[in-house]
């Protein structure tokens, strides 16, 4: 068996998490420690399963009471150790063995041990669990070999299992557990009290696993659905962290002696403003059309109306990703050209309406940028914005748009990074069937490193080649906070992670 490049202390393992470029994490002040930690979500939760779920809050409480079985590096994107310490594979990459951290207890006390893990892996791998099933088709069986050790066996290789299993948390194997009410994990806190629409109570876990962490004793999640309500609230200091800032209020925050944002570098945001395209309606079915749209967006005046929490990029992959196909030219706004296929195109002033959802300010201000973008070039487009609900009824279960406006986060794989815009959902949305394209990217993770890398940069060619959809540039949300707060390091896919935070004395 060989080596898969990782059996990382936990300290040089914290140190990656709390010390990495981009990424770095606020700050400490010399008073930081311990303390409760009062954080405003849009929304509450509407369960703490962390098997079946369904909105990004659900997510980020969760997080504080699960661990999973792999982790990413903020920094390189690369999964690290999680509950899975040691991780070795055959030669044919059929067979992997997982040996499991020493000394994880769960928050009832009872010892983590690798026969939990199948079973957390058996309840990841049912229908039901829909965002963890289809990463984990490859996996045949699952044998126990002791209390920390497991043998995974595949059906064929699968390049990217060890992302997956990111996506994977542990519980006890006790059916008798209601996750979604009564959570029981490994994580760095365990639930104290869930009032309904008021907060989410979590206190320290006293037995975590992980030496020195967590330093908060107590994290209070507090359901706050107005963004401007939610910043008034931080600046009065009614709570001490906001998940994202509105992009109207980054300025003043910044400014503030008061209170900071935790920016993530732009090289690590690989999350999207993506504009989806009907294929299957007129003129949005001419590939000339929607290369037209491609080449009319100011992608630089958008970057500077959301001061800076935009990259500006037309793939689907950072520039600096390493599977990134180089070779395609980047867009950059270049007017006449998109009058010119326009033209080629035979538009001829058909009305096009612009659908973008009212979730956050920076779709407002993307949307009315866009709009004017492609007026200039000629474009007979009309915006409408509506709450999300209605776009999601219009977009996915309708498919009655013409083009839309949204936001999407996709996992730090390239796969991922290609199927979650031009495959799954959206990719469905947007009517454009290539069957091709579908099972070539299937296949990226079945193959040796080197081909998995060509294929990825062909499929990449496609996709500007065919332009199904836009990349209007990659999305950064920041989230705010109190400058008592420090130790918080802000996330790729915007997850929120508090084992390392901490909040300074008064």
């Amino acid at each position: 068996m060989k080596r898969l490049g990782f059996v990382l202390l936990l300290f040089l393992m914290l140190v990656s998490l709390t010390a990495c470029g981009g990424e770095r994490a606020v700050e400490a002040g010399a008073d930081a420690g311990g303390g409760t930690l009062r954080v405003a979500l849009n929304s509450e939760p509407t369960t703490l399963n962390p098997y079946i779920w369904a909105a990004l809050n659900d997510r980020n409480v969760f997080l504080q009471l699960y661990n999973s079985l792999m982790e990413y590096d903020p920094q390189t994107l690369k999964p690290v150790p999680g509950l899975i310490r040691e991780a070795k594979a055959s030669e044919d990459g059929l067979t992997y063995t997982f040996t499991l951290q020493e000394g994880v207890t769960f928050h009832n006390g009872k010892p983590m041990t690798a026969d939990d893990v199948k079973a957390s892996l058996a309840k990841a791998m049912t229908p039901e669990a829909t965002r963890t099933a289809p990463l984990l088709k490859a996996i045949k069986e699952v044998k126990v070999d002791g209390d920390r050790q497991l043998t995974v066996l595949l059906n064929n290789r699968d390049s990217l299992l060890l992302d997956s299993l990111v996506e994977v948390f542990v519980t006890p194997n006790d059916p008798s557990i209601d996750h979604s009410k009564h959570p029981v994990g490994t994580g760095p806190f365990k639930l104290n009290a869930w009032v309904r629409n008021e907060k989410v109570v979590l206190e320290k876990n006293e037995a975590y696993w992980k030496q020195g962490l967590p330093k908060l004793s107590r994290l209070e999640f507090v359901p706050i659905p107005d963004a401007e309500v939610k910043t008034l609230q931080l600046l009065n200091g009614q709570v001490d962290f906001i998940d994202i800032a509105p992009i109207t209020r980054l300025g003043e925050i910044e400014k503030s002696t008061d209170y900071q944002l935790a920016r993530l570098g732009e090289e690590s945001a690989i999350q999207d403003h993506l504009m989806l395209i009907n294929n299957a309606k007129a003129p949005m079915n001419d590939r000339r059309f929607r290369k037209a749209l491609d080449y009319a967006l100011d992608r630089e005046v958008i970057k500077k109306a959301l001061f800076g929490n935009f990259v500006v990029r037309s793939g689907p992959l950072p520039d600096s990703h390493e599977t990134a196909n180089r070779d395609i030219p980047k867009t950059t706004m270049d007017k006449a050209k998109a009058r010119e296929l326009l033209k080629a195109s035979g538009y001829k002033g058909e009305p096009v309406e612009l659908l973008y959802h009212k979730i956050d300010s920076m779709y407002d201000i993307v949307a009315q940028i866009a709009e004017q973008s492609l007026k200039d070039i000629g474009v007979n487009v009309t915006l409408r914005g509506v709450e999300i609900a209605q776009f999601s009824q219009l977009v996915f279960t309708k498919k009655s748009y013409d083009l839309a406006l949204t936001g999407i986060v996709p996992k730090p794989n390239p796969v991922d990074m290609l199927n979650h815009p031009f495959g799954k959902t959206n990719g469905a949305s947007m009517q454009w069937q290539s069957k091709e394209w579908a099972a070539n990217l299937l296949r990226v993770s079945q193959l040796p490193e080197a081909e998995g890398r060509e294929l990825l940069k062909q499929l990449q060619s496609q996709l500007a080649d065919q332009m199904p959809g836009i990349i209007v540039g990659g999305l950064i949300q920041t989230p705010a906070m109190s400058r008592a707060v420090s130790g918080f390091v802000p996330n790729p896919q915007s997850k929120l992670y508090f084992e390392t935070v901490s909040v300074s004395k008064k």
